[in-house]
């Protein structure tokens, strides 16, 4: 009978001693969890903070060239740009390039066509160029050249004579034109742009395109109306040839493109030798992403202010809020839901650029039939590749191999000293 007893007791003394052991254990490997959890966190977040969603001074210009980085580098999803790539190939979209950049790298360059457009040739612009001349007028401003945008657009042109010359026409300024208020009588979306009922045509084959706009009636008193008007932004070309004396790819050449390391470019003059201020400028795409990348950063580049910050400010400013949730800057649009200003040219020409996400868009197509819907193509794939909280800089290898050393590694070590301490109660109480 005491044998017994002896053996109860010292049965019940090991449950005692195998359940002390399994709770101390057991507390041990939360706090480890959750240790182990916090440091995760902070380390993730450290990574996350290297990242500033918000525009700040790069680590690097990009005069020489563009630099390229895995999106994850950048906190973007590579499987969701691998998607927009997959997409433009099934729907065959005629896009000749795309290029997304995010914190000043390249995470994503796509030429469809390589055999018509590649990464060295140029492509035409369309009305993206009317936020090119709306800068070479920022900086003929800052430089002295024009006093203010309050200056009249008949002050500039002394030697002309004006037709239809009234009250309103008088009054129009330099600002009327970047905001596309004018007051001029003006259509050229009613008739397609190879029509030569088109206004825009009847310009282009008037002889002289300045005289042709100058002579132009007026509708309504100038900056109190919205309307399109190629017209007008090919007035702000004669007036920077007026006050700086060049044509706007010499001064551009000299005062933008120079400075950002733009080499390659055409600008089809008119028939006086003018470069047409609202179309028809030729660049690279990746030159285009530098014009972006440079109105991301207000206007600066590798400490140099080439286009006043102020000027970049109104420009993507709306000053007119239109139906469809545009707004209208100083040659620039406004998408008024997503924080993006953006140049946008005929058949789905676009430089997108998000400050909010330190981002920089690039379109270039030959989309003549209008089929490419460039928004639902940021909206669809771009921005979703930005995640609210994403392993940011973090490939999924190393993710993998982190948990297996922060927690697989110290769980398989407690297992096993467990193991070996239940083994050795077992012993003694066998003994």
């Amino acid at each position: 009978m005491k044998k017994y007893q002896f053996v109860l007791a010292n049965l019940s003394r090991s449950c005692k001693v195998k359940r002390s052991l399994i709770i101390r254990v057991s507390k041990g490997i939360l706090l480890l969890f959750l240790f182990q959890g916090l440091l995760f966190s902070i380390y993730i977040l450290s990574f996350n903070n290297r990242i500033d969603v918000k525009a700040s001074v790069p680590n690097y210009w990009p005069t020489n060239g563009w630099r390229t980085s895995l999106p994850e580098y950048q906190g973007m999803n590579s499987t969701k740009l691998q998607e927009l790539h997959a997409y433009t190939r099934d729907q065959n979209l005629p896009l000749d390039s795309v290029i997304v950049v995010r914190n000043g790298y390249i995470v994503y360059e796509d030429y469809p066509n390589p055999d018509v457009y590649g990464e060295n040739d140029i492509h035409i612009l369309h009305s993206v160029t009317k936020s090119f001349t709306s800068a070479l007028i920022g900086i003929a401003t800052q430089e002295g050249y024009i006093n203010n945008v309050s200056e009249t657009v008949v002050s500039f042109f002394p030697s002309y004579t004006i037709a239809n010359l009234n009250a309103w026409k008088q009054a129009m300024t330099i600002e009327d034109l970047l905001n596309m208020m004018a007051g001029m009588e003006w259509d050229e979306w009613t008739y397609p742009y190879t029509d030569p009922r088109n206004d825009l045509i009847k310009m282009i084959n008037s002889g002289d395109c300045v005289q042709f706009m100058l002579d132009r009636p007026m509708a309504a008193e100038p900056g109190t109306v919205w309307l399109y008007n190629t017209g007008a932004s090919h007035l702000l070309a004669a007036i920077i040839k007026q006050t700086t004396g060049q044509t706007p790819l010499q001064y551009a050449n000299d005062v933008l493109f120079k400075p950002l390391g733009i080499t390659k470019a055409y600008w089809t003059p008119d028939s006086q030798g003018l470069n047409y201020g609202g179309s028809e400028l030729k660049l690279r795409p990746r030159d285009m992403a530098k014009f972006g990348f440079l109105y991301l950063h207000n206007g600066t580049w590798d400490g140099q202010q080439i286009v006043p910050e102020a000027w970049v400010n109104q420009s993507r400013e709306s000053v007119i809020n239109l139906s469809d949730g545009r707004g209208y800057g100083y040659q620039w649009w406004k998408n008024l839901n997503l924080g993006t200003f953006y140049a946008s040219g005929l058949h789905d020409q676009c430089i997108i650029v998000h400050p909010n996400y330190n981002l920089v868009i690039v379109f270039t197509a030959s989309d003549i039939n209008d089929q490419i819907s460039i928004i639902n193509l940021v909206l669809d794939y771009i921005l979703p590749a930005i995640g609210e909280f994403s392993v940011v800089g973090v490939p999924p290898w190393m993710i993998i191999l982190i948990l297996i050393l922060i927690i697989g590694v110290p769980t398989t070590v407690i297992a096993i000293y467990m193991v070996r301490r239940r083994n050795k109660l077992r012993m003694e109480f066998l003994s």
